[in-house]
This record gives structure tokens, sequence and C-alpha cells, in this order.
């Protein structure tokens, strides 16, 4: 292990001695705590409080066009015996282009994603947030495009393969300005194999996410510290049990949001109303579902009340009282979240990282002061 080490330092160094080349490194670090009140069997009471760090290290060219990056995601739960920690590897290739607005990546990517809870919940991201597999992205003047495929689990003998391929399009009325209209969508397709050694009984498992919206945002002369946000739109899923009845369940409902910032202060108000989603999330769960189980319900109200304590460049720190009512239950969440961020480009320049994009470049669905 030491002489795989020692050759892959002395590989980098070699690459770092010609004029070409750039040595690329950043640091990543979260720490929440979210306690959780109420609920019912689906959405428990529970604390989570962790801290998740991701170091990286690699190589640019062709001004920065080209990059290598590798590293690791550690999940460290803070708890008396500091059990239940996860190391996730990252390595990966990105190409980005800001003149032609493209950027690519392949491998192992952390901390790629900040996506809608429907598809993804905030307790599934705190533990995996990274994407395994391709990413792409595409900024236009009028128009923006972010797919992936993520591989969530390989096949084995006794395990069964699981992945999503995941799109958003958007057509919005001009760049980051004052106001501004979009209409678009974003698309999921969760798939769930069987294994090698399925007993009988076991089979493919199909669902598809549809999310067609329109909205407005109007903000003010400081991008993103005071604005307003308003979108409405049809969630609608699509089920198939193929082992079992091997019929198409459909379910359908309106969902809208409505955020505003003022300061240092932030509403965001979220609804669903319509058929309960995710109908086989009692025998499948979160392997074929990654999203909230909030929507398994006919109503879903979600009000975020988040105060930004403190914010710079390369730190956010950020407290939020969260309030869920559905048709069933209530509860109610409180948060604290700190984020810190420090790169090649802000320890050389003391350049801010670009708002609207994550530290590796890849654009996010929104961007928000704290990672959670």
């Amino acid at each position: 292990m030491r002489n795989w080490l020692l050759a892959i330092l002395i590989a980098t160094v070699s690459i770092f001695t010609l004029s070409s080349q750039e040595l690329e490194w950043s640091v990543n670090m979260n720490a929440v705590f979210n306690n959780r009140e109420g609920g019912n069997g689906e959405t428990p009471d529970q604390t989570f409080i962790f801290t998740r760090i991701t170091p990286q290290i690699g190589v640019s060219m062709d001004s920065a066009r080209h990059r290598i990056m590798g590293g690791v995601t550690w999940y460290q739960p803070m708890n008396d015996h500091m059990h239940g920690y996860k190391v996730l590897p990252a390595l990966y290739y990105q190409y980005h282009n800001q003149q032609r607005g493209l950027s690519m990546a392949m491998g192992v990517i952390p901390d790629a994603l900040r996506i809608s809870r429907f598809l993804q919940s905030d307790s599934i991201s705190y533990v995996n947030p990274n994407i395994n597999g391709f990413l792409i992205n595409i900024e236009k003047p009028h128009f923006s495009f972010l797919s992936w495929l993520n591989w969530r689990q390989i096949r084995t003998s006794n395990r069964r393969e699981a992945f999503d391929v995941t799109g958003r399009a958007f057509w919005h009325s001009g760049n980051y300005g004052y106001n501004r209209f979009q209409a678009g969508g974003t698309a999921r397709y969760n798939h769930l194999a069987k294994s090698f050694n399925a007993p009988e009984g076991e089979g493919v498992v199909d669902n598809i996410i549809l999310n067609p919206s329109v909205g407005f945002t109007h903000s003010g002369r400081e991008r993103l510290k005071d604005y307003f946000h308003i979108s409405a739109g049809v969630l609608l899923s699509i089920d198939r049990d193929r082992p079992g009845d091997n019929k198409w369940l459909a379910q359908a409902g309106f969902m809208g949001d409505i955020e505003g910032r003022w300061k240092w202060l932030s509403l965001q108000q979220h609804v669903y109303v319509g058929k309960e989603q995710m109908p086989l999330y009692h025998k499948y769960g979160p392997l074929l579902y990654q999203g909230d189980q909030f929507y398994h319900n006919k109503f879903y109200s979600r009000t975020d009340v988040v105060a930004t304590i403190f914010e710079r460049d390369f730190v956010n720190v950020e407290a939020r009282l969260t309030f869920h009512a559905t048709d069933k239950t209530t509860a109610f969440w409180q948060q604290l979240a700190v984020r810190f961020y420090l790169d090649n480009k802000i320890w050389k320049r003391n350049k801010q990282p670009k708002r609207f994009d994550t530290p590796n470049g890849i654009k996010t669905e929104r961007w928000l002061p704290a990672q959670f």
C-alpha cells in the first residue's frame, strides 16, 4: 500500500513540472445539527449530528478546461462511540468550457448536486452526496440543461442493480437579472433490476418521475441577497412492478413553491396536493425511491424559515426552522448548518467562487447559502 501511495505521489509531482499543468485542490466541509420531532413511522423522530469533509487534489490542463481530481468524502456522525462513519472515494475527470457554457464530468463526483427533495431526501443527501457515473451541464443565455447518470448499486449474486437517469431543462427569459420568467421541467427514471441469483418473485421494477413547471424570479441588485421566486407545476410518477401484477400505476398532483429573501432572513413555502406518490415504497423502500417520504401523502406542506447568521465567500452559517404538515401527521425540525469551502483559487487570489456553482464548477439546481 505504501509503495502505491509513493508511486502516485511521484507521478503527481512529475506532472506538475510541465508548464501547462496546474495543481488544483479544494476542501469542502459541512457540519449539521438537525433535530426532528413529530412525524410517523415513515418520517420518525430522530436527530442528525454530523460532520462531512471532502478534500480533493488533482491537476488541470489547457487553462483549466481539463481536470482530473481525486479525494475522499468522510461522513462522521457525532455520537458516544463515533460509530457509523462512512468514507467514500472520489475520482473523476471534468471538462469545463466557460465560453461554450459546457461542463461534463465522469467518475465518482463528490458533492455534485443539491437537487429537489422529491428526487432525493435530505437524509440520503447527508450520507450519499456523490454521483457514481456521468454528468453534463449546458448553460446558455436563455436555456439551461442538466443531466446525470447515477449508478447507486452494482448487481451481484445477492444485491440488486439500482441506478437513476435524471434530466432537467429550462428556458428562461434572460441571464440572472432582476426579473426572469422560466419554463421547463425535471424527469427521472429509477431502475431496480434482479440480482444474479434472484429468488423466486424478484424482478425488474421501473419508476418514472416527471415535473413540468413554470416560474418567475425577481432579484435585487446584489444577486440573491434579496429575491422573490414563485413556481407551479405538476408532479407525475409512473411505476411498474414487473414481478407483481406488471401494471403501470400513475400518480399525479399539483406542486408549487414560493420563496423570498430580505437581507439575512428568508422564507420558503412548498406544497403538494394530489395522489400519494411512491406506491411501492413499503415493498422496495429507498432502494427504488430516493425522494422524501412526505410525498407518500395526498397533501404535503413544508415551510422553512431560514436565518443566515454569517455569510462570506468561504464560509456560511445558517439556522433553519422547518414545519411539515400532511393529511396524516405533522413534524417540526430545527437545524443549524455550517459550510466551509476553500480551494487554490481562493487561497491565491482571494477570489469568490461563482454563485450558482458547486465547488467543482458543475451547476446545481439552485444555490443555497449552506450545503443543507
